[in-house]
């Protein structure tokens, strides 16, 4: 009879026995190729995607990113890709089967000779014939599974794509259910998405107007941009509340003069008001209702500034905060001016591309060149004469740089919020600083607006902590749609079977 501490010995040596057939590669579970392609990884509306769909699915994937000179994630981000690449294939066989139920028909022949072209090209042009079965090979599959699941695909992709405009079509003729749907809460008040995309398309606006560049749809930004808006929102509607609660008259011409400055904005970037009604579809959104919000907006602004004013009539400074306030700002009241022109660009690169040309340069005129060269170029924000100017009338950074240079000299790319600047230096004047008794009254007053803007600053801080903000997932129409089809038609995927 074996003892106890003999039979842990046995099963101690099993267990490293084991360990070591699977570190040394070797498989225990001989798995069958045909039986596992034929496993099932997703359901719709009862029917089974095979393992062998998404196989051939993979497959293309491979051929794709080959065909592009790019190579497949590895690790974690190859097992998303797989993840997506399923998700995919059940979104479209999702949308299928609706498109079935809704008699959507679309014209197979047609699609089946662009899936015939497409093949055709893959073997020929863009991967080759070897690497194009040496490709199905590895995904466990071959060329007549792939080539009838890529013609099928082709059309039920076509099917899906008519049931989403459909669905986009019908929507946009009563955008109700999608702008009523609740996205967050601010102090336990629903805060919907119609508010939302119009919150959104000011970020959008304000974002191509600040850099040329639509604004990024990644996953940080999209996080950052939503934190924005609610933020925005929660701090509008306490401004308003906080006006109303302490007897705060907000002049109506207030509202009107934003309002007028909110229009004159958009008109810039989207004159008229066709043309923002087609930027306004895409978020489903009328420009009446866009002006209603507009009006808000300009209640917010207005109501803004008549607290600011409030704070600022309470504020009071000592004798030794008006002196160390010029201390610190003595320099922005030097006399010495420098003349300057600048060519500011958008883009670094486009930054430091011109200022190799301008690094070397002697004279006025050569300068001049580059402004004509440049000023038409995309990407360039202003290229001109700043002529001359005090060290106070400029943004810190650019007037740091400017200062700092000889006469004649080119600075390297100085970044500020306005961009990349390339600056030259054509004149500089020697002034005085005036002392602070010469400045007494000027000196006190911008202490005042300093100090006023810091209990701004901090009043609004404090205002926003006060406040409950929960945000949603806030999804595209489409997803939301997608979602509730996967609940009518009892989609089930099985992740696990794709590894």
């Amino acid at each position: 009879m074996k003892t106890k501490k003999s039979q842990i010995l046995v099963i101690l040596l099993a267990v490293t026995i084991l360990v070591s057939l699977l570190g040394s590669g070797c498989s225990l579970v001989n798995v069958d190729p045909e039986k596992d392609k034929q496993q099932t990884v997703a359901e719709v509306d009862g029917n089974k995607i095979l393992k062998e769909e998404f196989n051939n699915y993979m497959a293309y994937y491979q051929m794709y990113f080959d065909s592009n000179g790019q190579t497949l994630p590895t690790g974690k981000e190859f097992v998303q890709l797989k993840k997506d690449v399923l998700d995919d294939l059940v979104r479209v066989e999702t949308m299928t089967a609706q498109g079935k139920k809704d008699g959507v028909t679309v014209d197979e022949a047609a699609l089946g000779t662009e899936a015939a072209t497409m093949i055709t090209n893959l073997k020929t042009t863009m991967v080759g014939e070897d690497k194009y079965n040496s490709t199905l090979a590895t995904y466990n599959t071959d060329a007549a599974s792939f080539e009838a699941f890529m013609t099928k695909f082709i059309v039920n992709n076509e099917v899906a794509n008519t049931v989403s405009t459909n669905y986009d079509t019908a929507l946009r003729a009563d955008p109700s259910k999608e702008l009523n749907t609740v996205v967050g809460k601010i102090d336990g008040e629903d805060i919907k998405k119609d508010l939302y995309n119009y919150r959104l398309a000011n970020e959008e606006l304000l974002t191509y107007y600040q850099t040329q560049k639509p604004l990024a749809t990644d996953a940080a930004t999209v996080k950052t941009t939503n934190q924005t808006i609610f933020n925005t929102i929660a701090q509008q509607k306490a401004m308003i509340k906080y006006a109303e609660d302490n007897k705060l008259t907000v002049p109506q011409e207030a509202i009107d003069s934003n309002v007028a400055s909110q229009t004159a904005f958009v008109n810039t970037l989207i004159p008229g008001d066709e043309a923002l009604q087609k930027y306004l579809d895409q978020k489903y959104l009328t420009v009446a209702k866009f002006r209603e919000f507009q009006q808000q907006d300009a209640k917010a602004a207005a109501a803004n500034t008549v607290i600011q004013s409030e704070l600022a009539s309470k504020v009071t400074v000592s004798d030794g905060d008006v002196k160390k306030y010029y201390e610190d700002n003595k320099q922005s009241y030097d006399t010495s001016t420098v003349s300057a022109k600048h060519i500011l660009a958008t883009d670094e690169t486009l930054a430091k591309q011109i200022y190799e040309e301008a690094k070397n340069v002697k004279t006025t005129e050569e300068f001049d060149a580059l402004i004509a060269k440049y000023k038409t170029v995309d990407g360039v924000k202003e290229a001109t004469d700043l002529g001359a100017f005090t060290s106070g009338k400029m943004v810190p950074e650019f007037s740091a740089a400017a200062f700092a240079l000889e006469k004649g000299g080119v600075s390297e790319p100085v970044k500020t919020d306005y961009g990349y600047h390339i600056i030259y230096v054509y004149d500089k004047t020697q002034g005085q600083i005036p002392s602070l008794e010469d400045k007494k009254t000027e000196v006190t007053e911008a202490a005042k607006s300093e100090k006023a803007a810091a209990d701004y600053s901090k009043f609004t801080a404090d205002l926003l902590k006060k406040q409950k903000i929960e945000m949603n997932d806030i999804v595209t129409p489409l997803a939301t749609y997608i979602t509730q089809l996967k609940k009518d038609l009892n989609v089930k995927v099985y992740e696990n079977r794709i590894n």
